[in-house]
């Protein structure tokens, strides 16, 4: 008799144990991962989805989601989990601050993360210290030809009637610290029939407009993490008054699943800290310039550093 009951608990010992260990490992997830619609965003969202997936999460795979404002709706609505956005779109989700904040790292990052964690309840995790932000671009041999150098001669010749076509976004040319700014500090105006703006901010597809001349586009907007301006040949006027803002690429999270899974909170911090501007330009040009698969130059990156197994 002892030695049925003896039996029978372990029998069922092993099948209880065989049937929660299984479960407690499926339990994590499903986490949603969305990016916007560009190389960047690629990279970096497969990172996010790599290192998720190697914990033990199930994920969710949105890489390339849609534009900024789109994909800034479906992280409120709770249609998507976990997005890489910039520190310097603070100011369009309502974070109030002067010119000054959003041109200071520390400072832009801080007061959009205490806005939204407040506001919204969506937290933005450890940023990476590449600064993305908004510059205006020509070929080299345009900049030589007409000897330009900073925001400075640029304005000076549009205002000598110059031929302009700038290829920028929508956010960036309705932007008081994008387009809309350059134009006050700088003191020129450009006209509706010598820009064509983008509703998206994928800057791959605004460089090949450039480097080919397609529809007598000879200006570009680009952001510092661009890997193809040294390949293609392309010189960044320098902007000595620092009109846009900084945008220092950052996980951001739904508070919900943040407390849910607080893991989530330093599972990124080790690979954003590392993505410094120089390593990420690199990265971005396998992909925009090189043509390799975002995932792929993802996980060779972290695996190289020993950030994934």
């Amino acid at each position: 008799m002892k030695k049925t009951i003896l039996f029978g608990l372990l029998v069922f010992m092993i099948i209880f144990s065989s049937a929660c260990s299984p479960q407690e490992e499926t339990q994590k997830g499903p986490v949603t991962v969305a990016t916007m619609i560009d190389s960047e965003g690629a990279i970096l969202g497969n990172m996010l989805l790599l290192l998720m997936e190697d914990d033990g999460f199930e994920v969710v795979d949105k890489i390339g989601f849609g534009t900024p404002d789109i994909l800034r709706k479906a992280l409120e609505s709770g249609e998507v989990d976990l997005v890489v956005d910039y520190t310097g779109s603070g100011q369009y989700y309502g974070a109030e601050a002067d010119a000054k904040t959003w041109s200071d790292p520390m400072q832009g990052y801080t007061t959009t993360r205490n806005f939204d964690k407040e506001t919204n309840n969506i937290e933005w995790l450890t940023p990476a210290e590449a600064n993305n932000t908004e510059m205006l671009a020509v070929t080299k041999e345009f900049a030589q030809e007409q000897d330009l150098r900073t925001m400075e001669d640029f304005a000076d010749y549009v205002n000598d009637g110059g031929t302009v076509k700038l290829i920028c976004s929508a956010s960036f040319a309705d932007n008081p610290l994008g387009l809309l700014g350059y134009q006050e500090a700088y003191g020129f105006q450009l006209t509706a029939d010598q820009m064509i703006v983008l509703s998206h901010g994928n800057t791959a597809e605004m460089l090949k407009a450039l480097y080919e001349g397609s529809d007598g586009v000879n200006v570009s907007l680009v952001y510092g993490t661009d890997g193809s301006l040294q390949e293609m040949d392309m010189i960044v006027l320098e902007d000595p008054q620092n009109v846009p803002p900084v945008y220092l690429p950052t996980p951001v999270l739904r508070g919900e699943v943040a407390e849910e899974y607080p893991e989530l909170r330093d599972l990124f911090t080790e690979t954003f800290a590392s993505l410094d501007l120089e390593t990420l330009q690199s990265l971005n040009a396998r992909v925009a310039f090189g043509g390799e698969d975002a995932k792929t130059v993802a996980q060779e990156y972290l695996e190289e550093k020993g950030l994934m197994d």
